[in-house]
């Protein structure tokens, strides 16, 4: 993708994002917060890519696929007012019927057609198929790291500042405990991502997002979670209990043997 294909991307997503409006204000809010959250991808994206020495059409094709990555979450948001998939849509599969239906792909070669369209399906998914094509994986990886990334520094802000400025779209409708469920321990306790299916409070939600790391694949992601602090942050709530100590140390002993490892 060239930088003048790029530039009508983001013509076009402006343009979308500028016509998915709703009347309530707690709604609107979140439809900004994805948009902002839109362009920080963007950024990480191009960070990391960067990182890889990704370049010229590659580099452009990374940030298209950044900026197209969530583009289904805009309906969701107004159609649905939650971005839980589980009771809505799966917002891949909505932004790639937005793609096919408005056709802003159509001027790309195949190639490139497909790795958008495959990392966006790829993006929320538990894990990339192991018969998937290694640019296929590369892009995939690729919008995977930026968008946890981004979604980590979301979470731990929204939790932080949860009683003064809650979002019940960020809460996923779980009870309101910080308890933790045996099966998230477990998992994490295993290198193992907790799936959404399995939680049932708030603190079980802490534990999804704190074992995002098993999946964090290129060395400047892991570091930008390290200088952030967002194991820290999200384990700050949690009660201090014998599952917690566990959970944490087992956590940071991974992060560092992984930072370790990317030197």
């Amino acid at each position: 993708m060239d930088r003048k294909h790029l530039s009508f991307c983001y013509k076009w997503f402006d343009d979308y994002v500028r016509r998915v409006h709703c009347q309530d204000a707690e709604i609107e809010k979140n439809i900004d917060l994805k948009l902002w959250h839109t362009y920080r991808v963007c950024d990480n994206v191009t960070k990391i890519a960067r990182s890889l020495d990704i370049k010229g059409d590659d580099l452009a094709l990374a940030q298209a696929l950044a900026l197209f990555h969530d583009v289904g979450r805009f309906e969701q948001l107004r159609d649905f007012c939650s971005y839980n998939d589980a009771i809505t849509a799966d917002h891949a599969l909505l932004g790639l019927k937005v793609i096919n239906r408005s056709k802003v792909l159509s001027g790309l070669p195949k190639r490139e057609r497909n790795i958008i369209r495959k990392s966006i399906w790829h993006h929320n998914k538990y894990q990339i198929p192991i018969t998937e094509k290694a640019d296929v994986v590369l892009f995939s990886r690729l919008i995977r790291d930026a968008d946890k990334l981004d979604i980590l520094g979301i979470v731990a802000e929204h939790f932080e500042k949860r009683d003064q400025h809650p979002n019940p779209a960020l809460d996923f409708g779980l009870t309101d405990e910080l308890g933790l469920s045996p099966e998230a321990v477990s998992d994490i306790l295993q290198g193992k991502m907790v799936r959404i299916a399995a939680l049932k409070t708030l603190g079980d939600m802490h534990l999804m997002y704190l074992s995002w790391i098993f999946d964090i694949h290129f060395p400047i992601t892991l570091a930008c979670i390290k200088e952030k602090h967002y194991l820290e942050r999200l384990l700050a709530d949690l009660p201090i209990e014998p599952d917690i100590i566990q959970v944490r140390d087992f956590l940071q002993a991974y992060l560092e043997k992984r930072s370790l490892i990317s030197i």
